[in-house]
């Protein structure tokens, strides 16, 4: 029986999946909940992959994917259904994975993210980033930012993405979106044009070299709101990951103007809700505020760790948003015990310690 692709797509949705896996010579599989599953589907053959690769990947992508063994690429098959994929060759044959966005409801209360993210989406300048390993839903969390800002103000944004993911429609806001190999050759070439575009509002879709970073945080100290991500785990790893791209002797002006550009780091995890059926982001936010500035400036950036614990500015670490998914009934409490950065205090916590004093006088010096 041939495959038929558009029917795996569809199901997706029907079954809640994020992800899809196909490999020569296997059965498609799905990830459902965060797990892999597999499809009772016959296995597909490689030359069905290569037709199902021929049909989807733009005629622009075809030498690059022949070059360089991968290729990064998004594809829609209707207004509400758009999928992020990468088709790359292992021992000599093509697969594909590909994460299916979710349209839905872009908003921060059904993704089920913490209010303070409405008040970062109403910063007229700065840098916002949004962390996490990969397929925690940063970019989901990023489109969310685009699209509150878009229904409530009328700026100019520009994304700059590799590929285009959601794809935006103008409300209040001018949105143009540019591609990384369609509309621009690297994210620090896009963004050095973009800013003699007039923006408002510029997103970034992942900063990931140094030069990058550098015109961002230029950007933002400049009257621009910049939205970006990184593939970092925490806030605390966050700033000393960017600081680290920069050598010793810069890295003291670097987090000057890292003080001053950043106004707040996201950073997410998802964890299988007591149902069993989807997953809830569990979030760290660290808001910059005076405190937080200070501390980046003097080079003491583990000492945020116990800020954000505090609860200052509507900041919270990872296992108190965890203790609030068990107190809501939404996770269970073993779950949230493997997904704790401190067991104990993640206990304390649900038992409704209070999560943290300024022991160190870190707040108080300040």
């Amino acid at each position: 029986m041939a495959v038929n692709f558009g029917q795996l797509l569809s199901n997706m949705k029907t079954v809640n999946a994020s992800d899809l896996h196909i490999k020569s010579g296997c059965c498609p599989i799905y990830r459902i909940n965060g797990k892999l599953t597999p499809i009772n589907h016959p296995a597909i053959t490689k030359e069905e992959v290569s037709a199902i690769i021929a049909k989807i990947l733009p005629e622009k992508l075809k030498d690059t994917l022949t070059r360089d063994g991968s290729v990064d690429f998004a594809f829609s098959i209707d207004p509400a259904t758009r999928f992020r994929t990468n088709a790359f060759y292992q021992k000599g044959v093509l697969s594909i994975a590909l994460r299916r966005l979710q349209y839905e409801d872009l908003s921060f209360e059904k993704l089920g993210l913490p209010q303070v993210m409405n008040n970062l989406a109403k910063l007229k300048r700065g840098m916002v980033l949004i962390t996490g390993p990969t397929g925690t839903g940063k970019s989901t969390t990023m489109a969310a930012f685009i699209d509150v800002i878009n229904a409530i103000r009328a700026e100019h944004i520009i994304t700059i993405e590799d590929p285009i993911e959601f794809v935006f429609k103008d409300r209040m806001s001018l949105l143009e979106q540019r591609e990384i190999g369609l509309d621009a050759t690297s994210f620090e070439e896009a963004l050095r044009h973009a800013l003699r575009q007039d923006p408002d509002v510029i997103m970034i879709g992942e900063m990931r070299d140094r030069e990058t970073i550098e015109i961002a945080i230029r950007a933002a100290m400049t009257g621009h709101l910049v939205i970006s991500t990184l593939h970092t785990i925490s806030a605390v790893h966050t700033i000393s990951r960017i600081v680290k791209y920069f050598s010793p002797v810069e890295q003291e002006s670097l987090r000057n103007e890292l003080a001053t550009a950043l106004r707040g780091v996201i950073s997410q995890r998802l964890v299988p809700m007591s149902d069993g059926k989807s997953r809830v982001p569990c979030v760290e936010v660290m808001i910059v505020n005076d405190v937080v500035r200070n501390l980046i400036r003097e080079n003491r950036i583990a000492d945020i760790e116990q800020v954000i614990k505090n609860g200052l500015d509507e900041m919270q670490s990872f296992d108190q948003s965890l203790s609030q998914l068990v107190k809501a009934g939404r996770i269970t409490m073993e779950m949230g015990e493997q997904f704790a950065d401190d067991i104990a205090g993640f206990r304390r916590l649900c038992k409704g310690a209070v999560a943290s004093t300024d022991r160190s006088g870190i707040i108080a010096g300040f």
